[in-house]
């Protein structure tokens, strides 16, 4: 399934917010040439993240309320008075070719109910004041492609120690341990050696997870699936340099962790499909641009809706360098409402193709300056005292700007 619209009612920061997603084959006027990108800016605790979790919440409600979620304070709590009692989560969505024999609606509406308890911490999710699932059966299913949802919050580690997938699909079902990371900070990643090399004995399959796994990494490393025994790892190809995975820097393990990861989820819900890259789905990351150079930043974007053309992809960033990839269309920013809840919009500002710092002191990023703070602050004062006549203020201030030191302390000494 693929979310054409997402709304919040009084979860986390939010008071009320809706989000028009962008989904492979959307079609009308605002639909972006990144048909499966959305991206969301916006100031830290201002409610980036919590998009994602709404709308994993309201897709896998029924399979949450029995896979190990537990919903933490997440009714919106305002400092003022004690607040709401409920908080709702609405997803409508489009069924996909493998669910279309179990649904017969053209659109789906997905509800999700959490009550807050007093005097707790632990929220309640509950079903039971809103219609009945129409998609309970197929969640139950571990392993089916439909309404598959895979989330990757901003402290995304991989296992590198003892791993056992069995152990973690008894502490959480599969369907929850696909977006555990987004609820709990010390979830770690499946790492490579736990699913891939399952595969070998279906050679098509291997190779193709391989072949996705190469195809999202920039050029100077490569993967061609080789793999150490004695270490119990993967190898990657670095400037000619054969690298262990866990020798890689935390930039690059950070990303294929999570690449790894998903490629690993959709091999198990494959089933029969011709390739990995024709499943449906939604991916959720918080911090795309985690550990990433600027080089990279500019590159991650377009290369992830390439691979994967057929996911919906929500993520969140601080980065002019990604923000600058992609549409208007693609773009929500997150922003105060005037009773200091959040709320989201999109702006009719153009983004594709600008500078960083046309972006930063645009209303994407709001700033007033790029400048250090210290700095602004400094050079404030200055054109004060320019702005009263002192003639020696006035070639500091100017030196300031350029960054020209030699010429600063010349002048400083001359005076």
């Amino acid at each position: 399934m693929y979310a054409r619209t997402l709304s919040l009612y009084d979860f986390k920061c939010f008071g009320t917010a809706k989000l028009d997603l962008q989904f492979p084959g959307r079609d009308d006027e605002d639909a972006s040439e990144l048909a499966n990108i959305n991206l969301i800016l916006g100031d830290n605790g201002g409610g980036k993240s919590s998009v994602l979790r709404g709308l994993a919440i309201a897709v896998l409600a029924p399979a949450l309320l029995e896979q190990g979620f537990v919903p933490y304070r997440l009714v919106r709590r305002p400092a003022a008075d004690k607040g709401p009692e409920v908080s709702l989560l609405k997803v409508t969505g489009r069924p996909e070719d493998g669910e279309r024999p179990f649904i017969k609606r053209k659109t789906l509406e997905l509800l999700a109910r959490i009550e807050r308890r007093d005097n707790s911490s632990r929220d309640r999710l509950t079903l039971e004041s809103t219609p009945n699932s129409p998609i309970d059966k197929l969640l139950s299913d571990d392993f089916s492609p439909a309404f598959f949802v895979v989330g990757y919050g901003a402290t995304r580690r991989v296992e590198t120690g003892e791993f056992s997938d069995s152990s973690a699909r008894r502490s959480r079902g599969r369907r929850y341990q696909r977006i555990a990371s987004l609820f709990e900070d010390h979830v770690a990643l499946r790492p490579l050696a736990s699913w891939l090399e399952r595969l070998r004995g279906d050679q098509r399959l291997f190779d193709n997870a391989v072949a996705l796994i190469d195809a999202v990494l920039p050029p100077q490393i490569r993967f061609s699936g080789a793999f150490d025994r004695e270490d119990d790892q993967y190898i990657f190809d670095f400037d000619g340099v054969p690298t262990p995975f866990t020798a890689l820097s935390d930039g690059y393990k950070a990303f294929v962790g999570w690449v790894g990861d998903l490629i690993g989820h959709l091999a198990d819900v494959s089933k029969g499909a011709a390739r990995l890259e024709d499943i449906a789905g939604i991916v959720l990351v918080d911090e795309i641009d985690l550990h990433l150079h600027p080089a990279w930043q500019r590159e991650v974007i377009p290369t992830l809706s390439r691979v994967f053309p057929k996911l919906q992809f929500v993520l969140t960033s601080h980065s002019p360098l990604v923000a600058s990839t992609v549409r208007r269309q693609n773009v929500f920013v997150t922003e105060s409402a005037e009773d200091g809840s959040a709320t989201i919009k999109q702006l009719g500002e153009y983004v594709y193709g600008r500078s960083a710092e046309q972006l930063l002191l645009s209303s994407y990023f709001g700033l007033v300056s790029t400048r250090p703070a210290a700095f602004h602050s400094e050079a404030e004062k200055l054109f004060e005292r320019v702005a009263s006549g002192e003639s020696e203020a006035a070639l500091e201030y100017l030196n300031r700007l350029t960054g020209d030191d030699e010429a600063h302390s010349v002048g400083a000494g001359e005076a």
